[in-house]
């Protein structure tokens, strides 16, 4: 009991911390998991919380994931999506590295049985770069977005190692423990939605191992 109560204002006063006006925190429950989201949309709030505003293409969302079936959950950024309401506009986390935009993108010569993704671990994406009207990015490797291998001798995009910065240092560091967890984890995810939409618009929808859940933020 002592432990769930620390546990309780660590996580409030992280959650709290820099953010005055931010939204109050939301939490849903699965058979193996409770998690704990605050959505960071404001600016200010974002400079706050990570030195940088991400150039206004980036939704921060603040989590806390409690393992709660006495054994390991594997977490994932694809675990994870942040979906609007008032347009369908979407997106499942970001890397650091594809946040911060330090990689170099280099064409290259791919064959079929596998997703193309950067040497960060992210899809590789072509077109409008998210939050900014310029159209929807097209992932390479798959067709509408969702699992198919990429075409034999498919000219394709690939990323070098990414720059190293202080911003990227820094979303690292606070990024959400990703992997096997036995224990409580706290920290951010990164979502390529605009964030100049009103909270209410926002849902996170988590669907992985410990199970599927909807966070609705008010």
């Amino acid at each position: 009991m002592k432990a769930r109560m620390l546990l309780g204002v660590l996580l409030g006063a992280s959650m709290m911390a820099g953010a005055d006006s931010a939204p109050a925190p939301v939490t849903a429950k699965t058979e193996d998991l409770e998690i704990t989201a605050r959505l960071i949309t404001d600016q200010d709030a974002q400079m706050k919380a990570v030195g940088s505003d991400l150039k206004r293409q980036y939704v921060i969302v603040e989590l806390m994931v409690k393992p709660r079936g006495g054994y390991p959950v594997t977490l994932s950024r694809d675990d994870f999506l942040l979906r609007s309401e008032r347009d369908n506009e979407r997106g499942t986390a970001d890397s650091p590295e594809r946040v911060a935009g330090g990689a170099v993108l280099v064409l290259g010569e791919t064959g079929g049985g596998s997703v193309i993704r950067s040497e960060s671990g992210d899809p590789v994406f072509i077109g409008g770069i998210p939050g900014t009207g310029g159209g929807m990015p097209r992932r390479i490797g798959q067709n509408n977005g969702v699992g198919s291998s990429a075409a034999p001798s498919t000219t394709t995009v690939a990323a070098s190692t990414a720059k190293e910065t202080p911003l990227l240092a820094t979303l690292r560091e606070k990024e959400l423990p990703l992997g096997e967890k036995a224990k409580p984890v706290t920290g951010f995810l990164y979502f390529p939605v605009n964030p100049k939409q009103k909270t209410k618009n926002f849902h996170l929808h988590y669907r992985g191992p410990g199970g599927s859940c909807e966070l609705r933020f008010k």
